[in-house]
């Protein structure tokens, strides 16, 4: 994503303090999307900001020409009822919780559980408000298992991966480290996991 080669290019260049200000611009500039998409468009539960509108949900693509034929919609079908309070609430909290979460981190620093639970807080409050939503569409609903499935990632994240899970995870990866077969995936892992635990966008995406 555009977060991912942001954060590297800066961190190549100038280490972490340029690293994290670009995190946070491009986070900024996609809560600022999501929110329009929000507040003027009516939208909830919104993917990834870094992929395109998948091609079957917007039209089809030709097999043999490769050219795009997009269908047309009546009005009906592409309006978005007004979002209740709860509903409002819930995207606002996750829109807002990259923005929240960075400041947070700046002022109490990396070693601090304070960023990580408040932005904690924001996704549960985030996830019982959107468990709301009637009448979702599919890919709403892909949307809010993605978003569910994303609070494994806590387990990943500093300082709750300093201070309590990153030994045992290691240790897991250790113990199948020694079972033939398996171990080829478990060392590559074992392997890469610091590299990619130390990448913001890997962990605290999308």
């Amino acid at each position: 994503s555009s977060g991912i080669y942001a954060e590297y290019g800066a961190r190549r260049v100038a280490g972490n303090p340029l690293r994290y200000v670009l995190v946070f611009v491009v986070a900024a500039v996609k809560a600022s999307i999501r929110l329009c998409l929000l507040y003027r468009h009516n939208r909830v539960l919104i993917g990834s900001l870094d992929s395109s509108t998948s091609d079957e949900a917007t039209g089809w693509r030709g097999t043999r020409t490769g050219i795009f034929f997009r269908k047309s919609h009546p009005k009906s079908q592409i309006h978005h009822p007004l979002p209740n309070k709860d509903l409002i609430l819930g995207e606002l909290c996750y829109t807002v919780k990259p923005i929240v979460h960075l400041l947070a981190l700046g002022y109490f620093k990396s070693k601090s559980w304070v960023p990580l639970l408040i932005a904690l807080g924001l996704d549960l409050l985030s996830l019982k408000n959107l468990q709301k939503l009637e009448h979702a569409t599919e890919r709403q609903s892909v949307e809010l298992t993605r978003r569910k499935m994303a609070m494994l990632l806590y387990a990943f994240r500093s300082p709750c991966y300093n201070d309590i899970t990153e030994e045992r995870i290691l240790g897991l990866l250790n113990y199948l480290n020694g079972i033939p077969g398996i171990n080829l995936l478990t060392s590559g892992i074992a392997e890469y996991l610091p590299q990619w635990q130390s990448v913001y966008y890997y962990v605290w995406g999308p």
